[in-house]
C-alpha cells in the first residue's frame, strides 16, 4: 500500500512538472498572456476604470461649448489626476516589475515639482485655468508710472457730451449712440497712444475731460489713481489703507469710480467709501462700510466689494450689505457731505451695480442682489416689485447688469447653469405685478459680462462665446466667436468685444449671422475689466497694464477727437 501510494505522488509530480514545462514554453511563445497573467484582474479593471474617466473628459471636453467651460478645465486637471492614480495602483499591485508603477508614479511627481520651482501661481482665469508666471517674474503691484509734476500744464476735466462717468458709461447698460466707428481696421488701424503697467485690480475707467480713473492695489493700500488720457500720466492718487485677495478672485479693488464736476466718488473692495476733488486727490469725506471685520464679510462677500457707486439727483447710492445685525441693501448718501440719508433693502449684496430705469413709468433704481432682481421707489426706498435671480454671494454669485429691454420688460442673465430669464413688470396704479415670461438655462450665461440689447436682440458673451438671442422669445439666433471672459459695449451698431487675452474686437450687431469685422491686439490675459470709451479714445486695462487707443471714426458725429 505504501508502494503504491508513493507511485501516485511521483506520478503527480511528475504531470505537474510536465505541465508547467508546457505552460512556460507557451508563455514564452506568447509574451501577451504572460502580461496579462502578471496584470491580474484586480488590475485590469483599475486600468479600464481610468480609460473610461478619460473617456468622460473626452466627451465633456467635446460639449463644452454648449456647457460650463470652466467646469470642463476643472475636469481637465481632475480626471487625468484621477487616471493616473488608478493606473499607478493598477501597475502596484499586479506582479510586473516594480520599476513601471514607480517610473509611472515618480515621472510625473518631478515634472511638477521642476515646474513649481521655477513658476508660481498668478491666478486663475475667468474659466477656472491655472495661470503662472516665472519665479523671477517682476510683481505688477510695484510698477507705478511717475505722477506728474507740480510745473506739468493743467489738464482739462471739464465735462463732455462724450464722457464715459460712471461704470459702463451714461446710463450703465454698456451702450454708446453717437459714435460711428471705421470697422476696416487693415488699412485704418487703431493707434495705442499709451500702455503703462499699473496695479491689480479689476476697476475700469471713468472719464472726465482729459482725466481717467480708475482703482488699483499697490502694496498693502488700495489706490483711486487719476490718468492723463492723452499721455497715460499718473496725475494723482488717494492711498486707502487694506487689501482684498482670493485665490479664485485676485488681488485688489473692483468697483468703478464715478465722477461728477469736481468729485469723484470711489469705493474700496473691503470698507471704505470716498469722495475726492478730481484735480488734485484731496479727500473730501470718507465713510466706513463695515460693521464688522473683513473675514467676516468675506464669508458672505467673498470676491470683494464689488458695486460701482451710483449718482443720482445729489445722492450716491452704494451696495452695502454685510453680515451684521441690521445690514441693509443700499445705503444712499448726500453726495455732497456723505452723510447718510436712508437705508433700504433686506438682501445681501452681490457683484452687481445699482442703476436707474423706467418701468411702468415710473422711474426708479434697480439692482441685482444675492438672490433678487428688485425695482425700488427713489423717494422712499420702498420696494416696489421684485423677482426671483438665485445666487450666493459666496458661490454662484450674481454679476451681471440686469437689462431693462422697455417700459414693461427686465432681462436677467447668468452664468452657472442659470441661464436668461425675460420678466414682464406691469403697474396698475399702485399695484405691480411680476410675470415671468420665458426662462432658459442654454442662453445668455453671463459671468463677468451683462447683455446689450438692439433692435428685439440681445448680445452677450455667454460662457465666453458671443451670442445673439431674440429678447422676447428666447430663441438663439447664433452662437459664434470664442472671447472667453471679456467684456462688450455696443457702439451704434457695433459690438466693441474686449477679450479675456487682451485684444479688441469688433463684431456687427446682426441678428442674421456673425460677422467679426477687425481684431487687435493690446494688452495680455486676464482682462475683465470694462472698457470706457470717451468719443474715439478707448481704454481698457487689467490687473497688470492699461492702455489709450484713437479708434479710427467713420465721420465726425462725435465732438470728442483726440489731437
Amino acid at each position: 500500500m505504501a508502494l503504491w501510494l508513493r507511485n501516485v505522488k511521483l506520478s503527480r509530480v511528475s504531470k505537474f512538472k510536465l505541465g508547467s514545462c508546457v505552460l512556460n514554453a507557451a508563455d514564452e511563445n506568447h509574451p501577451s498572456s504572460d502580461r496579462r497573467r502578471k496584470l491580474g484582474l484586480p488590475s485590469m479593471v483599475l486600468l479600464c476604470l481610468a480609460a473610461v474617466v478619460l473617456g468622460a473628459l473626452f466627451m465633456i471636453r467635446g460639449s463644452r461649448d454648449e456647457g460650463d467651460h470652466a467646469f470642463a478645465n476643472a475636469a481637465t486637471v481632475l480626471f487625468p489626476t484621477i487616471a493616473w492614480f488608478l493606473a499607478v495602483v493598477a501597475l502596484w499591485v499586479s506582479r510586473l516589475p516594480r520599476l513601471w508603477w514607480r517610473t509611472l508614479f515618480l515621472a510625473p511627481v518631478t515634472a511638477i515639482a521642476v515646474f513649481f520651482a521655477t513658476n508660481r501661481f498668478r491666478r486663475f482665469d475667468g474659466e477656472l485655468w491655472p495661470v503662472f508666471e516665472s519665479r523671477w517674474a517682476g510683481q505688477s503691484a510695484a510698477a507705478t508710472p511717475p505722477e506728474s509734476s507740480p510745473g506739468t500744464e493743467a489738464i482739462s476735466s471739464e465735462a463732455r457730451p462724450t464722457d464715459f462717468a460712471q461704470y459702463l458709461g451714461p446710463n450703465r447698460s454698456g451702450i454708446i449712440d453717437g459714435v460711428r466707428l471705421v470697422t476696416d481696421w487693415a488699412s485704418e488701424p487703431p493707434e495705442v497712444i499709451w500702455k503703462i503697467d499699473i496695479g491689480d485690480g479689476w476697476s475700469g475707467f471713468a472719464v472726465q475731460g482729459d482725466v481717467a480713473v480708475t482703482l488699483e492695489q499697490q502694496g498693502e493700500q488700495e489706490w483711486v489713481s487719476a490718468f492723463d488720457v492723452n499721455t497715460g500720466t499718473r496725475l494723482w492718487h488717494h492711498a486707502m489703507p487694506g487689501i482684498h485677495q482670493h485665490l479664485m478672485g485676485g488681488v485688489g479693488p473692483r468697483s468703478t469710480p464715478v465722477i461728477s464736476g469736481n468729485r469723484v466718488w470711489a469705493a474700496s473692495a473691503i470698507d471704505r467709501l470716498v469722495c475726492l476733488d478730481l484735480a488734485d486727490g484731496t479727500l473730501v469725506w470718507e465713510a466706513e462700510l463695515l460693521k464688522t471685520s473683513q473675514a467676516e464679510f468675506e464669508t458672505a462677500v467673498t470676491w470683494g466689494r464689488s458695486g460701482s457707486p451710483l449718482l443720482n439727483d445729489g445722492k450716491l447710492y452704494v451696495p452695502v450689505g454685510g453680515v451684521h445685525d441690521g445690514a441693509k441693501t443700499i445705503t444712499v448718501y448726500d453726495a455732497a457731505t456723505g452723510d447718510v440719508l436712508r437705508q433700504f433693502g433686506d438682501d445681501q449684496i452681490s457683484y452687481s451695480s445699482p442703476m436707474i430705469a423706467t418701468l411702468g413709468g415710473q422711474k426708479q433704481l434697480i439692482y441685482t442682489s444675492e438672490k433678487q432682481v428688485a425695482g425700488y421707489d427713489l423717494v422712499d426706498g420702498k420696494m416696489l416689485w421684485s423677482a426671483d435671480a438665485p445666487g450666493v454671494s459666496s458661490a454662484d454669485a450674481n454679476v451681471a447688469q440686469p437689462v431693462v429691454v422697455d417700459d414693461s420688460h427686465v432681462l436677467v442673465t447668468k452664468s452657472y447653469g442659470i441661464g436668461g430669464h425675460l420678466w414682464k413688470i406691469s403697474r396698475e396704479s399702485d399695484e405691480w405685478t411680476v410675470d415671468s415670461v420665458w426662462e432658459k438655462t442654454s442662453v445668455l450665461k453671463t459671468k463677468f459680462t451683462s447683455a446689450v440689447v438692439r433692435g428685439g436682440f440681445a448680445y452677450a458673451l455667454s460662457d465666453g462665446i458671443l451670442e445673439c438671442v431674440d429678447v422676447m422669445s428666447g430663441q438663439r439666433q447664433w452662437k459664434r466667436g470664442r472671447y472667453r471672459q471679456g467684456q462688450l459695449l455696443l457702439v451704434d451698431d457695433i459690438l466693441l468685444i474686449t477679450s479675456e487675452d487682451g485684444r479688441v474686437v469688433l463684431v456687427q450687431a446682426n441678428p442674421d449671422k456673425f460677422i467679426e469685422m477687425a481684431d487687435f491686439a493690446v494688452i495680455g490675459d486676464v482682462s475683465w475689466n470694462t472698457p470706457a470709451l470717451s468719443g474715439n479714445r478707448l481704454l481698457i486695462r487689467n490687473s497688470d497694464e492699461a492702455a489709450c487707443l484713437i479708434l479710427p471714426l467713420a465721420d465726425s458725429g462725435t465732438d470728442e477727437v483726440a489731437e
